[in-house]
């Protein structure tokens, strides 16, 4: 399903229109899982609780409504009337997940029914459900990769049998060691978005962190071959459905990455582009601008890898006497 807003030329996703464009997903959906005698007792009603529960953008329209079509399909089946106060309440959510989702793998399962439970809370008033807990993230930190990670990483790409796996993998280091980019945003990019300025190649990400960013060498190398070789399409030369879930994982399917490649997380390659600034000597607000945030929490998890300076040259500096 398209995320091209259709009252807008532009080719990318359009921020402004966004919650209209997940609205009208929510409205044409209709359920490949259900027979269409299934599905038509339950469409209006299932659309109504997709529509108060607000999803920000296709992608997530998309998510709600097969997870909603699922859960009311099979209660309507077990004789529950199409009551929100009815169907979502612990125990029947409970029950489904148990009979109704036994088809589905645990982490899938697991995942379903924290996506139901919040939906519920959204959606009753009558039900009995506890407040959501708070999240803990107190242990959360990244980690940017190491020199010698990156370099194992750049090694794999390079090894990859053929050259549909090495452009991806390359073309993803590239867009997270040498643009930073946020890691829903590599899978809009094409090669229309890479310009040229004052003789450095740069790209201009689209989006709710619209900005220009220099791309990093060696990495400019890639994105200027891949935009030689094949113009027009995106920069990973691969195209997810908006709803994919698991977008990296299918990715790096076919990838063949040794016992000892370092784990591929989008994060950790924006961490270490942002370190690697950090040591050059790019200035803090610089960064912060180049990477789309306006609060210092990033640069906060680089503080224990970011570089010091000797007390004796320190010294003057701080003084400036």
């Amino acid at each position: 399903m398209s995320s091209v807003c259709p009252d807008c030329t532009s080719r990318t996703r359009c921020v402004n229109h966004a919650g209209d464009v997940a609205l009208r997903s929510v409205d044409s959906y209709v359920p490949k899982a259900l027979r269409p005698e299934d599905w038509e007792p339950i469409a209006s009603f299932t659309r109504a609780l997709a529509h108060d529960l607000h999803p920000k953008d296709d992608r997530r329209a998309v998510e709600v409504m097969r997870t909603l079509s699922q859960v009311v399909s099979w209660a309507h089946r077990e004789g529950l009337p199409l009551d929100r106060e009815r169907i979502f309440t612990p125990d029947v959510i409970d029950r489904y997940i148990a009979v109704g989702a036994a088809h589905l793998s645990e982490p899938s399962r697991a995942t379903r029914r924290a996506d139901l439970r919040r939906f519920s809370r959204s959606l009753t008033r009558k039900a009995p459900w506890e407040p959501e807990p708070p999240r803990l993230r107190g242990g959360y930190s990244i980690v940017p990769y190491t020199d010698d990670e990156v370099a194992r990483l750049l090694e794999v790409s390079r090894q990859q049998r053929t050259s549909v796996q090495a452009r991806r993998l390359q073309a993803l280091l590239a867009l997270g060691l040498g643009v930073g980019v946020y890691p829903n945003e590599a899978w809009a990019l094409t090669t229309e978005h890479v310009v040229v300025e004052r003789g450095y190649v740069c790209v201009r990400i689209p989006g709710e962190h619209a900005r220009t960013v220099p791309v990093t060498a060696p990495h400019d190398e890639v994105i200027s071959q891949i935009v030689a070789s094949d113009p027009g399409s995106t920069i990973l030369g691969f195209v997810a459905p908006q709803w994919d879930r698991s977008r990296l994982s299918h990715l790096l399917q076919r990838a063949e990455l040794p016992a000892d490649c370092p784990p591929m997380r989008t994060h950790r390659l924006r961490a270490t582009w942002a370190l690697a600034h950090l040591r050059a000597g790019v200035p803090l607000n610089d960064i912060m601008q180049l990477a789309g945030v306006t609060s210092w929490k990033m640069l906060g998890y680089l503080a224990p890898f970011a570089p010091s300076t000797e007390w004796s040259e320190l010294l003057p500096k701080a003084v400036r006497k």
